[in-house]
């Protein structure tokens, strides 16, 4: 009797899984355009023998959608909600970090900053370097293109 409950229960369990997963009101996420270009970092400078760098990261999209979106956000102020397009690019970077993101900008700069304890800013910026969204990519010295 018990086998057959936790039978039931596993079918009824998958059953609702499947329904939530087709359905036909979930909005399809935007579509971000990926770098087909791997990109290439600037060997680091030999007179500086650690990499320090704490704060936010210079990149430049790829997408100009993204970027547009990434500028229309910083410009919104704080407490400003992302824009749909910001949210499923930082969806996809948290996959690729694996911190919580910051973004905002500093003249004609934009930056995305890593939140968090013990941040190492080099893997940070070689994720985000690797994720397919940017042309560029600098924290500090380091600096992929």
């Amino acid at each position: 009797m018990l086998k057959t409950f936790v039978y039931t229960l596993v079918l009824a369990a998958s059953l609702t899984i499947s329904g939530c997963a087709s359905s036909p009101d979930a909005e399809p996420r935007p579509e971000i355009t990926l770098n087909p270009v791997l990109l290439q970092a600037f060997r680091d400078d030999p007179g500086i023998a650690q990499f320090r760098h704490s704060g936010p990261i210079d990149v430049v999209w790829y997408d100009e959608a993204v970027a547009k979106a990434h500028r229309e956000y910083a410009a919104a102020g704080r407490g400003a909600e992302l824009p749909e397009l910001l949210v499923e690019a930082e969806r996809q970077l948290r996959r690729a970090v694996n911190y919580p993101l910051r973004f905002g900008t500093s003249g004609n700069r934009l930056w995305i900053e890593p939140r968090g304890a013990d941040v190492d800013h080099r893997l940070v910026a070689r994720a985000l370097a690797g994720s397919g969204m940017f042309t560029q990519v600098q924290a500090g010295h380091l600096l992929y293109h």
